[in-house]
């Protein structure tokens, strides 16, 4: 379960949760006006989450290539088959 604190509470009380954080792993949540506004997580969970996102995300746009080609190709194409305009200086 998260260890939930108030920003008042996470200002005055830094170092503790700073510790907790470093030594019993744990994850706190500071809220502010009842709202949940920040995550302090370890490091290495951290790159934990990283790393998983980074392996969901591989792969995900290989669909794409073709579509990706034939805008490129659809860009170009207008380019070529656009004509010039006098711009007055």
């Amino acid at each position: 379960m998260d260890n939930v604190f108030t920003l008042t509470e996470a200002k005055s009380r830094f170092s503790e949760i700073i510790n907790r954080i470093i030594y019993r792993k744990e994850r706190i949540v500071v809220t502010k006006n009842g709202k949940k506004v920040a995550m302090l997580i370890p490091v290495d969970e951290n790159s934990l989450i990283e790393a998983e996102g980074l392996i969901q995300a591989q792969g995900a746009l290989a669909d794409m290539d073709d579509c990706i080609d034939e805008m490129v190709q659809s860009i170009y194409a207008a380019r070529k088959a656009e004509k010039g305009r006098e711009v007055d200086l």
